[in-house]
């Protein structure tokens, strides 16, 4: 792992202002097969007014899409098992579509059957995702299986969404703004369908940003889920400026288009650059620009997808905020051509291909990004190769480009829309 602060670092960070105002809830989850309370139930001797899911319990308890018990409870706290999510979700749909699949641990007279049935017709639950024929009805379900099965409900719904599953899941330049996608701890198969989770809304991070793909759901959380999902369900992929910026991450390594307003120029856009090396003109080395990730902090408060991951308005970032400027931040790959630090290879290249300003160090131990410890010191030896983010920025003139090209003239620009 390249990090650590510099004194100057906010000396830098004011420098950088200065030059472009110059220049160009979380939804972390005994099973309802146990006498379920009459359908037309919808409050609960267990979930009072006070409850923070009591309006999301009770619309769907009205929908009749999740029941209480007998004893007039709802367990908001009990977990959900696949048997129940898949009963769930079947209600939503109400399909007459059924599958013929036998599950060893599925009797055509489990109460649940239809609706797994009705789920495999429908593609929401897939085959493949079971081994030696086992369905495991009672095992809770995680997080990144809920994931694929309200990514697959919506691609049933619109196959737009089924379009951007495929595009997370087949591109390099996919990047999930959740600390285990670097850190680890995520089924990469799954990443694809946190995507589309997080992008729409129907489900979010805890309180440090984790994901917890492994952890389980509660009743009372999937209440919320489902009104999420049936709302995401009258919408277009496009409708959601969370995914938009995933999509476009995935397809070009950035975000611009969707957070900001800037527009592609007609000399070229990020994509058209990525990997392709920018030597500097003070021997330091050659670089490529991997990704370049733009959280808009042109108001008071940061906006987009990313933000969590890369800006902390708590700490030095906060100075970026309502001086009309977007925050960059780059994915470098840096091979040096001598023993060098960040301020020299920054001191010698142009402004997009290199930046001495470092991501919070917060964000850095949270989300495992590669960055260097500071920008004064030699820490990128010859020979090596480094992959590393920095932060830069961008203030938005009328009238002006801004973008920069590699060595075989390969060229990012834009301009205000």
């Amino acid at each position: 792992m390249l990090h650590k602060k510099s004194s100057n670092n906010n000396l830098m960070i004011k420098a950088l202002v200065a030059s472009v105002m110059t220049a160009a809830i979380v939804i972390p989850i005994v099973t309802e097969n146990v006498q379920a309370a009459p359908v037309s139930k919808t409050t609960f001797t267990d979930v009072p007014k006070s409850h923070w899911a009591y309006e999301s319990i009770k619309q769907v308890a009205e929908k009749r899409l999740v029941k209480g018990y007998e004893d007039g409870t709802y367990k908001p706290s009990a977990q959900v098992t696949r048997a129940e999510f898949a009963t769930f979700l079947a209600r939503v749909f109400e399909s007459n579509e059924r599958a013929t699949v036998s599950f060893n641990d599925i009797s055509d007279t489990h109460w649940a059957n239809e609706a797994i049935q009705e789920g495999l017709a429908l593609g929401f639950i897939k085959l493949e995702d079971f081994s030696k024929n086992k369905f495991e009805p009672n095992k809770p379900m995680t997080r990144g299986e809920m994931s694929r099965w309200l990514a697959n409900g919506l691609s049933h719904a619109n196959a737009d969404y089924g379009k951007a599953i495929e595009e997370m899941a087949n591109s390099n330049l996919t990047l999930i703004p959740i600390p285990e996608f670097y850190k680890g701890g995520v089924n990469k198969k799954d990443l694809p369908y946190i995507g589309v989770a997080l992008g729409t809304g129907l489900l979010s991070g805890y309180e440090d940003f984790t994901f917890k793909p492994n952890g389980n759901t509660t009743r009372a959380e999937v209440a919320t889920i489902l009104v999420r999902f049936i709302y995401a369900m009258k919408k277009a992929p496009s409708d959601f400026t969370g995914l938009n910026e995933l999509r476009e991450v995935a397809e070009t390594g950035t975000n611009i288009l969707t957070i900001s307003n800037f527009k592609k120029s007609k000399y070229g856009g990020y994509e058209d650059i990525l990997g392709k090396p920018h030597t500097y003109l003070n021997n330091t080395g050659v670089a490529t620009i991997e990704h370049a990730i733009f959280v808009d902090t042109t108001g008071t408060k940061p906006k987009g997808i990313f933000k969590d991951m890369f800006f902390n308005e708590k700490g030095e970032d906060k100075i970026l905020l309502n001086k009309g400027i977007y925050a960059i931040y780059y994915e470098y790959t840096f091979k040096p051509s001598r023993d060098v630090s960040v301020q020299s290879v920054s001191n010698g290249s142009n402004l997009h291909f290199a930046s001495n300003l470092l991501i919070d160090k917060s964000k850095i131990a949270l989300f495992n990004l590669s960055s260097p410890k500071s920008t004064s010191k030699n820490e990128l030896l010859k020979g090596e190769t480094y992959r590393y983010w920095a932060s830069n920025g961008v203030l938005p003139n009328p009238g002006e480009m801004f973008g920069s090209r590699t060595d075989d003239d390969s060229m990012f620009y834009y301009e205000l829309k």
